[in-house]
């Protein structure tokens, strides 16, 4: 473990440990201050484009000169949507920013962090009321940039939400995690 991983974690393992000794079972559209999906799913003429965890980890931040994927570079600056796992950074009311993952994050020290390219910083304008475990849908303005907090890469994208929905599990990309994440309780 690299000491940005320790850092990375000993910025987020401190809001899971009361957390993590009960995982709730997630209902739809039942996240306070959150409001409800309201629409099923995109259309293919929809202005807003899907996008996935898996494609994110395309890009090889951990090369020497990482080249951002075509398909990813012609989303920068475009407004997009994606479902995840919120994880907030300095407080779990009023929430402004937090880091969306393809999963919920159970923090151990026995499993390896996030990678930049597996994480993506939410900005919004609009508070939102608590933390939640359920899986939510974000929309905004995707910013492909390379995001630092005390000085280490936490993240190389970063949405601006222009809106933040509940959502449902069987809408989060959970059949396709990398080989080294672990669910809580199946270590």
């Amino acid at each position: 473990m690299n000491i940005r991983s320790v850092k990375f974690l000993a910025l987020v393992i401190p809001l899971f440990v009361w957390g993590s000794m009960i995982y709730p079972t997630q209902t739809e559209a039942s996240t306070p201050g959150i409001q409800a999906e309201t629409s099923t799913s995109l259309t293919v003429n929809s202005p807003v484009e899907r996008v996935y965890f898996k494609d994110l980890r395309r890009y090889p931040i951990h090369r020497s000169n990482p080249v951002i994927p075509e398909n990813l570079k012609a989303l920068d600056g475009k407004e997009v949507s994606i479902v995840g796992y919120m994880v907030p950074f300095d407080r779990i009311e009023n929430i402004t920013q937090f880091i969306l993952l393809q999963a919920p994050f159970m923090g151990c020290m026995h499993v390896p962090p996030p990678q930049a390219n597996e994480v993506i910083m939410i900005k919004t304008e609009r508070p939102l009321s608590s933390y939640t475990y359920d899986p939510l849908k974000i929309t905004g303005k995707l910013t492909i940039d390379e995001v630092f907090v005390d000085g280490y890469l936490i993240s190389v994208y970063t949405i601006n939400s222009t809106n933040i929905q509940s959502s449902t599990a069987s809408d989060a990309e959970l059949d396709d995690l990398p080989a080294n994440f672990h669910f809580y309780g199946d270590m």
